[in-house]
């Protein structure tokens, strides 16, 4: 419907490897390199790429060297290196890259902080002890009926499905993506033996999906990337997976192959869509031990329409940024839950007020409200964002046609 009608945890190193193996060998190329020229990372061993020795024969080989050295490079630095069927592309290339030092990655605003440790351990059990209280109460949202079989035989419309919390089901272009896929009854460490329940059910049973070609993961957060569902969804339709720097690692650790990782500004061309991966304000982690060694992401789907998936994120000037060099978008899906309280949530998760702001920065001609009603996840009222986007809406007089909250389950043409 339109308006009318109506585990964020503690933030492996294998992101910044690439980023590093690439600024290790553009130092090389303009010089001869004498004894051998390596490149490495962190996450591969040492590889000599050519030995040289200074005479007749020295000399050919550094001619030699000097005419595949270039290619070389880019076979073992791109992230698309033994993937020949898919291809890069260029539409993000305006686009800052992620900044990594000190072992980890960080996000563009220099002033960004986030509240200490100390602080959001003891919001944190505060919010669990509320979100348990017989006062604090989670129904279901009512729910539509998906059409299966127009979804399944779907091969042209733009059409958009909410599943629920930071899933959709996107059709563009006859291509099938996925965001953020959750269809776990529990999300958490464990595979969900600890953690967060789901008090909505997904608007798609995990059956009734059609063939899915492509998932695109925002971040590592356990409510955005479900162990058991990647899995899944791995299982049963080998789809590409999308994600951002460092999570290729923990996938193939799960046995999950099909998977290209992408700094911010990378893109790719797959079926027709150009992929961009894009900024986002947040971080990572899924212990207390590996906060923002693996990178996080929006990102921007191009094709005879534009759509664009936040992902998880605080406010800030990353979306104007994106709305310049990739919009307009036709599209935004954009967070509007789990902001409070704000001494915590602010850096990293906007208020609903923040994410209509942010599809105006984008330039987009429609925006979906996602992120809510789904787990036992925020301190606020579940049903609060919603009437929050009713009332900025009005107040600033915005289109309400523009402006949508679906049912999970059902689905939109854009």
């Amino acid at each position: 419907m339109i308006l009318t009608e109506a585990m964020d945890v503690p933030s492996s190193g294998a992101g910044g490897a690439s980023r590093e193996a690439d600024h290790h060998a553009a130092a090389r190329l303009d010089r001869v390199v004498v004894t051998s020229c390596e490149l490495f990372s962190r996450a591969s061993p040492r590889v000599s790429l050519l030995q040289c020795q200074w005479g007749m024969k020295g000399s050919r080989l550094v001619r030699l060297g000097l005419l595949t050295l270039p290619m070389l490079l880019l076979a073992v630095a791109s992230p698309l290196a033994g993937r020949p069927d898919i291809e890069a592309g260029r539409l993000g290339a305006k686009l800052p890259r992620a900044p990594w030092r000190d072992g980890a990655f960080h996000n563009l605003d220099p002033a960004f902080h986030r509240a200490s440790n100390w602080t959001r351990l003891r919001f944190y059990l505060l919010g669990l002890t509320t979100i348990a209280s017989s006062t604090h109460k989670f129904v279901p949202l009512p729910t539509a009926v998906p059409d299966v079989e127009a979804l399944r035989k779907n091969h042209h419309a733009p059409t958009v499905t909410w599943v629920g919390h930071s899933t959709l089901l996107v059709q563009l272009d006859g291509v099938n993506l996925l965001t953020d896929p959750a269809w776990s009854e529990r999300l958490g460490p464990l595979s969900g033996t600890v953690g967060v329940h789901r008090f909505t059910p997904p608007g798609i049973a995990f059956e009734d999906l059609p063939p899915i070609d492509v998932v695109l993961i925002s971040h590592d957060h356990y409510d955005h990337l479900d162990e058991p569902t990647v899995r899944r969804l791995a299982g049963t339709f080998n789809p590409l997976f999308l994600v951002p720097l460092g999570i290729k690692a923990w996938l193939e650790a799960r046995g999950i192959s099909n998977v290209v990782e992408l700094d911010w500004s990378d893109s790719v061309k797959v079926r027709g869509l150009e992929i961009v991966c894009a900024p986002a304000q947040h971080g990572s982690g899924r212990s207390l031990t590996d906060g923002g060694r693996r990178l996080w992401a929006s990102w921007a789907v191009i094709g005879s329409k534009r759509f664009y998936f936040a992902g998880d994120t605080g406010y800030a000037s990353h979306f104007e940024m994106i709305g310049h060099v990739l919009g307009p978008f036709d599209l935004a899906a954009l967070p509007i839950g789990s902001y409070t309280p704000r001494i915590i949530a602010r850096p990293v998760h906007m208020s609903p007020e923040e994410a209509l702001q942010a599809s105006r920065d984008l330039r987009a001609s429609a925006f979906i409200g996602i992120h809510w009603g789904t787990f036992k996840l925020a301190r606020e009222p579940y049903d609060e964002p919603p009437r929050r986007i009713a009332a900025e809406v009005e107040r600033l007089q915005l289109d309400p046609r523009s402006v949508w909250l679906p049912k999970p389950g059902e689905t939109l043409d854009w």
